[in-house]
């Protein structure tokens, strides 16, 4: 009798243990409790406040929330961008539901399949910022209404039409660095005053002041498409990709693979930095289709294009999927225009560009792009990456950050990335000027970090304040001395644009947007030539600088055809 006692104890055990293990598991909706974040009221979907609450009542995001000041900021549509253990959302309604720990400068963001009611995902985002919920915009709102400085500066007091809240940082303080924070806009006269709330102690920030030229820019209205261009898939000269444009992190290219052989995982623009001098004087600009990532959302303007690469010769030597981002009124004053390019060549050749059209809001300031790119070379693992030292190839061991030198091979190449085990790759050329596309070099920061999903593989929120002109970018707060030696690595690959304005040499500036553009943008980005893929060589790009002045392009509408030169991106022989 006591045997039989004990072993029905054991199998009660077993199956009352078992039971717990599936549960967490399949994490399903009846874990008891609620976290103690504060959930956003505002006017949500079914399916997002479904989400919402979804996560709140999930036992690990109670467990990183209890005890702490958190607070939902926003819940998103994931899109096509998801991490290996929410790979379901591929086929389900998913959403991203963003969590921000104020006490720790942390966000956490849950990835919930609506469908089956089920957390796939939660991740820790340190020292991503996140944008303003309707209640902190209502509390900025209010601080600013209420600033004594304010109303001094202006000689008035603003009202709530005046006030058009962006994310921002303040040098010399917390905000936009480990708070994050949201500022008004005002113009007085030829410079602006930026008013700044810190959305974490709730309280105002400071004034900041940037000059800016005469405004005279025409008015367009445009008011974006709702929803996101649609997702697509690519199949040419050898090359398989699909893309689709994310929330707040750009176009993104995922799936890359050359004639069979697995090239990228994903690639995409995470964030722009405007910079107008100094730490705070700026934004953190934002592309994308839905926003709220914490940066200043910049919408889509058409439809993803494919199109054709044309060389000098009219011959097609490739292809491009192109993304264009402007704001409604860009060529005035404080808009903005930005493109994606990502070009793939029959040869194996492969560049990932940027583009700043300007005008911004100032005629002295410098765009940084923050470009990643999670390369496969041979598949995610075995990765090693190399700096050319100006003898050899130098194999680099742990996470690190350099930047663009002058130390480059004859061909123009500055770093190597290769599998180790299918002693496959790429040479990486940094630009320099030398791609024809009005560019006139990148003077880049390169950011070589071990792979985490928790680093870029869902939506990001601000990776990193502005405005620095160190490598404090953001991707900075990514390395922690881990291994990169053989291991899954990502590459951040940040250029840097400084505006040039008057005497024939515009750049990265718009005299006028539509009906009559007149604009000189900014290219760069590097290029990747492939090596040990068989017959595949690498072919190198003249290093020569175009003399020409860049002929002002002229993008009223999208071209219906598929087959376009595209005037900044002519491709040299």
């Amino acid at each position: 009798m006591k045997t039989y006692y004990r072993l029905t104890l054991v199998v009660i055990a077993v199956l009352v243990l078992g039971t717990l293990a599936f549960l967490q598991l399949n994490r399903p909706t009846g874990v008891r409790g609620k976290s103690p974040a504060r959930p956003v009221t505002g006017e949500l979907t079914p399916e997002a406040l479904l989400a919402q609450d979804l996560a709140l009542s999930d036992a690990e995001v109670i467990a990183l929330t209890t005890g702490r000041r958190s607070e939902v900021f926003g819940v998103l549509e994931t899109g096509h961008q998801y991490t290996e253990a929410s790979a379901a959302c591929a086929r389900a309604d998913c959403r991203q539901v963003n969590i921000y720990n104020f006490e720790e400068n942390v966000l956490i963001a849950v990835i919930v399949d609506v469908d089956a009611r089920r957390i796939l995902d939660v991740l820790e985002m340190p020292g991503q910022l996140p944008d303003g919920n309707d209640r902190l915009r209502e509390v900025a709102i209010r601080a600013i209404m209420n600033e004594p400085e304010v109303e001094v500066q202006l000689g008035w007091v603003p009202t709530r039409e005046d006030i058009y809240l962006n994310p921002s940082s303040l040098g010399g303080t917390e905000c936009g660095d480990t708070h994050p924070c949201l500022a008004a806009v005002f113009p007085i006269g030829d410079r602006l005053l930026w008013a700044h709330v810190d959305l974490t102690t709730e309280t105002f920030a400071g004034i900041g002041w940037t000059d800016v030229p005469e405004d005279d820019g025409e008015f367009v209205e445009f008011v974006p498409d709702s929803g996101c261009p649609p997702f697509g898939e690519v199949t040419r000269h050898g090359w398989d990709l699909d893309y689709s444009v994310t929330p707040s992190d750009g176009l993104r290219l995922g799936n890359v693979t050359y004639n069979g052989f697995p090239i990228i995982t994903s690639a995409k623009l995470a964030e722009w930095h405007a910079d107008y001098g100094g730490p705070g004087n700026g934004f953190v600009d934002a592309t994308g289709c839905i926003g709220g990532g914490g940066q200043f959302a910049i919408f889509p303007y058409g439809d993803t294009q494919v199109l054709d690469l044309i060389d000098l010769g009219q011959n097609v030597v490739g292809f491009e999927v192109v993304q264009d981002f402007r704001m409604g009124n860009w060529g005035a004053l404080c808009n903005y225009r930005y493109e994606q390019h990502f070009q793939f060549f029959e040869d194996g050749r492969f560049r990932v560009v940027a583009g700043a059209f300007g005008k911004g809001c100032g005629d002295v300031s410098i765009y940084r792009p923050l470009i990643r790119i999670d390369i496969a070379a041979g598949g995610d693992e075995n990765d090693r990456f190399a700096i050319w030292d100006g003898a050899g190839w130098a194999n680099q061991l742990t996470e690190f950050w350099t930047s663009q030198s002058e130390t480059i091979t004859p061909e123009g190449f500055a770093w190597r990335v290769k599998d180790t085990v299918a002693d496959y790759g790429f040479y990486i050329e940094p630009g320099q000027g030398q791609f024809e596309d009005g560019g006139r070099g990148d003077d880049a920061f390169v950011f070589v970090v071990s792979h985490k999903a928790s680093e870029g593989d869902v939506d990001m929120s601000a990776v990193g304040p502005c405005c620095n002109d160190n490598e404090a970018q953001g991707p900075h707060n990514f390395i922690n001395s881990e291994s990169i030696n053989g291991e899954n690595i990502v590459i951040w690959y940040v250029p840097q644009f400084i505006t040039n304005v008057g005497g024939g040499a515009d750049y990265c500036w718009t005299v006028n947007g539509e009906p009559n553009p007149e604009t000189y943008p900014c290219f760069g980005g590097p290029m990747f030539h492939p090596f040990g893929f068989g017959d595949v060589t690498p072919t190198p790009t003249s290093t020569a600088t175009p003399t020409q002045t860049p002929t002002p392009t002229a993008t009223v509408t999208l071209p219906p055809a598929n087959t376009w030169i595209y005037l900044p991106v002519i491709i040299k022989e």
